[in-house]
């Protein structure tokens, strides 16, 4: 019997071998994730900073004037805020009344950030973003995302779904306001995509750059007054470009910092993480919005147009189809802009035109496509294409059937600077384009390969132990009833 019990264990030892050799496989040939980093910036250079990560971000054209571990993952903190805003302003009215959820007043934790909410107490939207932009509200900012999302688990899908449709390439947003956890990153480049489209609702700037806002009486409480957490809008430090923020404040001892600054027209967004102590975030803030507008010129997209090509007069050739009187009924978005560094050749400009696959055509402007336009592989501009409908509205099919193919001339696909391209219809809402990094492109072929060469070894690991269990031992145990039964 002792015999038997040790055959049995060795058996067993063998068994859990093989899986813990599988479960070290796959471990050991698993893909880690592997994002293009600093490559992203149009300059290589910039002013050494004490922050773990930063990107500065020109706001309209999507370039990127300075970047430090821009992709890496790391806890958004209360910048997580930017997110849940931009969804309220996209998808709610600011009129709209909020109610205050049990959940959303005493769901939230200790720790946590408060302006005196109460269960069922009732407020605007407007006064809501006010209290998270202005004060940091955690339970304000789960309130809206009850409101905006019907209920949270809703509002987190939103989070998602919105930061891959404008680009986002490292986050993840387990809840609204910012609390750590594990599911709950992104990095410097995602919030500065988001800062970005939500810098692009003039109430945003009123609100984020208020210095303090009375919230009036409710239901449940007295009127009250919010003041400003950000150092440079509360005026305590001093920057004279910028125009509004955003405090993270501090995960693991170290702070995080969203700062949008104007001068000379270039509207741009510094998003700072890991910073050692507060003080050096708006430090390094100063630092890097400084370089960047020291460094890089801002260019009206006619402007650019008319130096990029000697022969080129307009986007579109002339159509009597698509023209009422003087007025052009397919056109670009008036405020369209590119940032070159300085010194930097705009003959060297190369642009994309991409044509949107739109199902229904409305009364009015409707965006049929874009202009991107890039400086050494990176973005440096994008322009709307829109047209104009001026009759009833009409389906893709009857557009199609007008749409003149002479209507964008094959001369400004061109450059001196090179040849861009016509890309193929998608969707309007899709993700902003972005350039293929070869750095990207090898990463993601060695983690296929990683992950087929792992499952692989898995599969035949647990075909083995599979085999052993269900073959090799019940032969062993009929050898053994055969040598039994002749004794």
């Amino acid at each position: 019997m002792k015999k038997t019990g040790e055959n049995r264990f060795s058996l067993r030892a063998a068994i859990a071998a093989v899986m813990l050799a599988a479960t070290i496989a796959m471990g050991l040939f698993a893909p880690s994730p592997v994002f293009a980093d600093d490559t992203l910036a149009l300059r290589a250079d910039g002013p050494e900073i004490q922050a773990e990560a930063a990107v500065v971000m020109e706001i309209n054209s999507g370039a990127v004037l300075y970047a430090k571990n821009s992709t890496a993952a790391m806890p958004p903190a209360s910048l997580t805020k930017l997110l849940t805003s931009l969804l309220a302003f996209e998808n709610a009215s600011l009129t709209d009344t909020v109610t205050c959820s049990y959940t959303s007043i005493h769901g939230i934790g200790s720790g946590v950030t408060r302006v005196g909410l109460v269960s069922e107490e009732r407020l605007s939207l407007k006064d809501m973003l006010y209290a998270i932009l202005v004060a940091s509200a955690d339970e304000a900012s789960y309130a809206v995302g009850e409101h905006v999302g019907g209920k949270m688990d809703t509002f987190l899908s939103m989070m998602q779904e919105r930061a891959q449709s404008l680009g986002c390439v490292n986050s993840h947003f387990s809840n609204a306001y910012g609390a750590a956890a594990d599911d709950h990153y992104s990095c410097a480049y995602d919030l500065a995509l988001i800062a970005s489209a939500l810098g692009k609702f003039p109430a945003f700037y009123e609100m984020a750059g208020s210095k303090w806002y009375e919230i009036p009486a409710t239901n449940k409480n007295e009127a009250r007054i919010l003041a400003q957490t950000h150092a440079f809008l509360r005026q305590t430090k001093t920057y004279e470009y910028a125009i509004a923020g955003k405090t993270g404040g501090s995960v693991n001892n170290t702070y995080s910092l969203c700062t949008y600054a104007e001068n000379n027209g270039m509207q741009l967004v510094a998003i700072l993480l890991g910073s050692p102590t507060n003080d050096a975030a708006y430090d390094d803030t100063i630092s890097i919005l400084n370089y960047a507008f020291e460094n890089y010129r801002l260019f009206d997209l006619l402007d650019a147009e008319s130096q990029m090509s000697s022969t080129y007069t307009a986007l579109f050739g002339s159509c009597p189809m698509f023209s009422a009187g003087s007025h052009e009924l397919v056109y670009t978005s008036d405020s369209a802009s590119l940032v070159l560094p300085n010194g930097a050749d705009i003959s060297q400009v190369t642009k994309s035109i991409e044509y949107y696959d739109v199902k229904e055509y409305v009364h009015g402007e409707n965006i049929i496509g874009s202009v991107v336009y890039r400086y050494n592989g990176q973005p440096v501009g994008k322009t709307s294409i829109i047209f104009n409908n001026p009759e009833y509205p009409m389906s893709q099919e009857d557009f199609n059937a007008v749409w003149p193919l002479f209507l964008i001339p094959p001369s400004s696909l061109a450059t001196q600077g090179g040849e861009g391209m016509q890309t193929t219809p998608s969707e309007p809402d899709a993700a902003p384009e972005k350039q293929e990094d070869p750095a990207d492109t090898a990463a993601q072929k060695t983690n296929r390969k990683a992950m087929i060469l792992s499952f692989g070894l898995f599969a035949v690991l647990y075909l083995t132990s599979l085999t052993v269990i269900y073959i090799v031992v019940p032969m062993q145990r009929k050898k053994k009833y055969r040598r039994r039964a002749r004794h």
